[in-house]
């Protein structure tokens, strides 16, 4: 019992520690890292380290998944650039001797107590470090986790009764290789049954044969393990999980395909190569351990396009993914100011033109949108992000005089249509009202209309400057309180006929509204400001 509640907590911490890593990535993914992330894993030979060093460290590939499929969701890196690295990470926890070089409880105990001491200094509160704060602590979980679940499993190498459970695979082959994948799916690593049966095999109730059968199994498991940890995963991370199942499973197939080759016709291959080099029983099965990850990556690489292509189709990336990738931005673009000011003039333009979307649900007779406002505030809050920080990246890289007056208002306007976007959809969440009486139902009719319409001769207007336009939004914007209290007022006076839910309605969606009209004035009014570059 106390071996599961240890490794049941390790998987707490380590869903918790992937929850805080993904949110926190979010928050801090700017250009720079991007940028660095994407050199990294594009150069062949990095990419190999890397994913060797991470397999070795973590001793988990489904650690090392997880981690990658938060860089994918936030667009560090590309699904193609990230399934290479599950492959090396797969062969990286092999290296058990590097493993044991490392002192990974002793580190991950200093990593969270560092990051308490950042907790006790409030680097949390500080605007600049507090997403890094919380990456690191998510970081510190995640490790600890994994290393609770270390812990809980070690035991199991010594537990007699998991010894008498595999002394029967000595017996069948098809028993062991079960029994493989049962116990990977509770100890949650392959390299922990591995090392289980490498015992077994030492004290001379296993021998290489039935013990290849367990290693076997053990592989599969591990594949399988993944899937049902992220199979609930949306988008390109699902992607990964469904690619860890296919490489195992691939895997698994081919060396199984040849060692019952080798036994059936007696054809020299593996076991024979093992016998020739001396190697003992426990000895064998580490190298069949490492040549099951060697062949399986040798085993899905002809077919690796064609894998891409499956993963693709039948997870494709979310609406939140593709609707929060930013379409004009590049990185060349922070070459030249004046193109790079066009850019984000063209990325401002198109999220004033989504702002209409948020309201569109709410109309009966407008076009209808299939993108829900949380997917779209989510990812048009994404694309501001990065829009600021290639504002930033602007204003770092070119410090005249000129540049910086100009990317302080577009950082104005940046700020200015993020808080629209969480005001228009605040407006969507408390108009969304199907049950109010039929002056209320006619003030949000109003409402909305007025505020959708508001919206596209924004878009309109913020991409044409046309005088008219703005002359007429100016107008438009004009201070509305007066009005709204005017509303306020003469709906309350229905006294009891309106219920109290209803009033808070009313108050909500007058209020934001309100704060919409202002918004779009500001905006309208720094149109003024800057005039348009490199249209």
């Amino acid at each position: 019992m106390d071996i599961l509640i240890t490794i049941f907590a390790g998987l707490g911490l380590f869903f918790t520690g992937i929850r805080l890593i993904g949110h926190n990535l979010k928050q801090m993914t700017g250009r720079r890292l991007r940028a660095l992330v994407g050199k990294a894993v594009a150069d062949g030979r990095s990419a190999t380290l890397y994913g060797l060093a991470a397999g070795a460290v973590m001793q988990s590939v489904n650690a090392v998944i997880f981690l990658l499929s938060t860089l994918v969701s936030t667009g560090v890196i590309t699904t193609r650039q990230a399934l290479p690295l599950i492959n090396w990470a797969n062969l990286g926890t092999s290296m058990i001797v590097l493993l044991a070089s490392v002192n990974l409880h002793l580190a991950v105990l200093m990593l969270v107590g560092l990051t308490g001491v950042a907790y006790y200094l409030r680097l949390d509160q500080s605007a600049r470090h507090r997403h890094l704060v919380g990456l690191l602590l998510g970081v510190g979980l995640l490790f600890l986790g994994i290393d609770f679940i270390k812990t809980g499993a070690a035991p199991l190498k010594y537990a007699p009764w998991l010894q008498d459970l595999l002394k029967p695979t000595a017996q069948s082959v098809s028993l062991g290789f079960l029994m493989g994948v049962a116990v990977t799916l509770v100890a949650q690593s392959s390299s922990t049954v591995t090392v289980v049966a490498m015992t077994l095999a030492s004290a001379g109730a296993l021998d290489l044969a039935h013990g290849s059968a367990v290693v076997l199994g053990a592989g599969l498991a591990s594949g399988i393990s993944a899937w049902m940890l992220g199979h609930n995963l949306p988008g390109s991370a699902r992607q990964l999980v469904t690619y860890q199942l296919i490489l195992k499973t691939s895997g698994v197939a081919a060396f199984g395909a040849l060692l019952l080759l080798e036994a059936f016709t007696g054809l020299p291959l593996f076991m024979a190569g093992f016998q020739a080099l001396g190697l003992t029983p426990a000895m064998g099965l580490a190298a069949v351990y490492v040549l099951l990850q060697i062949i399986s990556d040798l085993a899905v690489h002809p077919f690796h396009h064609a894998i891409e292509h499956f993963l693709a189709h039948h997870h494709p990336p979310t609406d939140e993914e593709v609707l929060g990738k930013p379409r004009f931005l590049t990185d060349q673009g922070l070459a030249e100011p004046e193109t790079a000011l066009a850019l984000v003039d063209c990325e401002h333009h198109r999220l004033l033109q989504d702002l209409p979307r948020f309201v569109d649900a709410l109309r009966t007779d407008g076009p209808q949108t299939r993108y829900a406002t949380d997917v779209l505030l989510s990812a048009g809050t994404t694309v501001a992000r990065e829009c600021d920080h290639f504002i930033t990246a602007l204003a770092d890289q070119h410090r005249s005089r000129d540049v910086l007056e100009r990317t302080i208002v577009l950082r104005e306007r940046n700020d200015l249509i993020m808080s629209l976007q969480e005001t228009v959809h605040d407006f969507h969440v408390a108009a969304a009202e199907k049950d109010a009486p039929e002056p209320v139902q006619q003030l949000l009719h109003s409402l909305t209309e007025s505020l959708h319409m508001m919206l596209e001769v924004l878009a309109d207007t913020h991409h044409n400057q046309d005088t008219d336009d703005l002359d007429m939004l100016r107008t438009l914007t004009q201070d509305r309180s007066d009005m709204m209290d005017a509303v306020r007022r003469r709906l309350l006076a229905m006294g009891e006929s309106l219920p109290p839910a209803n009033q808070q309605t009313v108050f909500a969606c007058t209020t934001l509204f309100e704060r919409a009209v202002w918004l779009v004035r500001r905006h309208v009014l720094s149109l003024g400001v800057l005039a348009p570059q490199g249209r």
